[in-house]
């Protein structure tokens, strides 16, 4: 299957919109241009607790439920092992690692094709960009690139669904929406987010970009604001590096 002229474009413009229009549009897009029935955006910050950003459809939402309630599936997978997950047919041949799921799913949904790319940044796992199509197939080499854009595309989108976080006067945490559909996205022009961003590029050995998503991926996971993350790196009291 050949690229389309203008995908990265379009991609492009489906992240610029923000928030759940973000998601909704990255979905579609994928569905036009992959060879896929339907798409789900899925943040987690483990196996056991997600938050579904959005599904094109109703088997797209119930393949996820199975995972989840279950533990185990692609999708589970994906995000603990940071790598993607690729299944021509959950019908045929053995499922040694999710055997239950891939029963479930084969007998509930009309899922034959699953494919699932994971939301990284830096060293960390924030969620899954996981497809299905209702025939057997394999995804391509090109299907594969354009699954990893869009996947990072998904990733920022996650990242900008987290509250903003600001100081009151007793230093707890308040939040202000920007009203849409999610709260906007955090400030980043304090100074100890570039300082952190500084320490982490030299820890990891990482671009800036990348040092900057790696500091955000540790916010959203362990639900702090970036501030806060940022102060713990600066006095050395969190390392990127001791992580690994």
């Amino acid at each position: 299957m050949s690229d389309r002229p203008g995908f990265d474009e379009r991609l492009a413009a489906a992240v610029s919109g923000g928030g759940q229009r973000s998601a909704q549009r990255i979905c579609e897009l994928c569905i036009d241009t992959l060879p896929v029935t339907g798409a789900a955006i899925t943040a987690m910050t483990s196996n056991e607790h997600q938050s579904s950003i959005w599904a094109t459809d109703a088997v797209a939402t119930r393949i996820d439920e199975l995972q989840f309630r279950l533990g185990e599936g692609p999708c589970v997978e994906a995000f603990t092992s940071r790598v993607p997950v690729l299944v021509a047919d959950i019908t045929q041949g053995t499922h040694p690692r999710w055997p239950v799921f891939a029963a479930a799913a084969a007998r509930e949904t009309s899922a034959r094709g699953m494919y699932v790319f994971p939301l990284l940044g830096g060293p960390i796992s924030i969620g899954v960009l996981d497809f299905y199509r209702d025939q057997p197939g394999a995804f391509d080499p090109e299907d594969i690139a354009r699954a990893r854009r869009a996947s990072q595309a998904a990733f920022w989108t996650v990242l900008s669904s987290r509250p903003t976080p600001r100081l009151d006067a007793g230093g707890q945490p308040q939040y202000d929406t920007d009203g849409d559909d999610w709260p906007s996205d955090m400030p980043l022009e304090r100074r100890e987010v570039y300082q952190a961003t500084g320490m982490i590029i030299a820890q990891l050995d990482l671009s800036p970009d990348a040092a900057l998503a790696t500091l955000r991926a540790h916010a959203f996971v362990h639900d702090r604001p970036i501030d806060a993350v940022a102060r713990d790196v600066v006095s050395r009291t969190l390392r990127f590096d001791e992580e690994q």
